[in-house]
């Protein structure tokens, strides 16, 4: 959900469930707060703070449920340039610092500083839909980190329906790829996500 109180600042509250298809157990929950500035047609800065909320084990069919709570507070800077021809493309980079608490801590720790970079491209097929393909690799960057300086990479694609000023929607694919905290083990995950945007203008 936006809020756009000036052509400058939109500040924005963001929800995000993560589930398991074939059992629906929770995997990820995600709220998060800030606020943008547009700078100008190229670039926007942001400030927010997201709570990650991690149910352990990582496992669909698994009886017990723990959760690894964590707080993470972010800045990024994107940018974007319209060739004028339907086509734009797209990075950010949004450092974040991930201060985590385990469910037998009784208090957060700082884990690591990570490095987020994303860079893609954006198709307007006409005024109501648009594709989108982007890429997203995650650095950690700690004197703690030794094995996995490389966190993870993220590839998606998907299309994105504007029913007015106010809705939109997008679904698409995102294939998670990433290096476990030793360094030795590596999994990814396929998931399919839908994504409701509401853009409430108080200018």
């Amino acid at each position: 959900m936006h809020f756009q109180f000036s052509e400058k600042w939109t500040p924005f509250f963001d929800v995000e469930e993560r589930v398991y298809a074939s059992t629906l157990r929770q995997h990820h929950f995600l709220p998060s707060i800030g606020t943008r500035y547009k700078v100008d047609e190229h670039f926007t800065l942001s400030a927010a703070m997201m709570y990650f909320g991690l149910t352990l084990p990582q496992d669909p069919d698994a009886n017990k449920k723990q959760i690894q709570d964590e707080l993470r507070p972010q800045l990024s800077i994107s940018f974007k340039y319209d060739t004028g021809s339907n086509l734009i493309f797209l990075s950010r980079i949004k450092p974040e610092l991930r201060y985590i608490r385990t469910p037998d801590a009784a208090s957060y720790r700082l884990r690591t500083l990570r490095l987020r970079m994303r860079m893609g491209v954006k198709y307007l097929i006409n005024n109501k839909f648009d594709v989108k393909l982007l890429e997203e690799i995650h650095m950690n960057i700690s004197n703690r980190i030794v094995r996995n300086v490389f966190d993870q990479n993220r590839l998606s694609a998907g299309i994105n329906y504007k029913l007015n000023d106010q809705f939109q929607f997008e679904t698409g694919y995102l294939y998670w790829f990433q290096q476990s905290s030793s360094g030795d083990d590596f999994f990814s995950r396929n998931i399919v996500y839908f994504t409701i945007k509401h853009d409430l203008n108080f200018n």
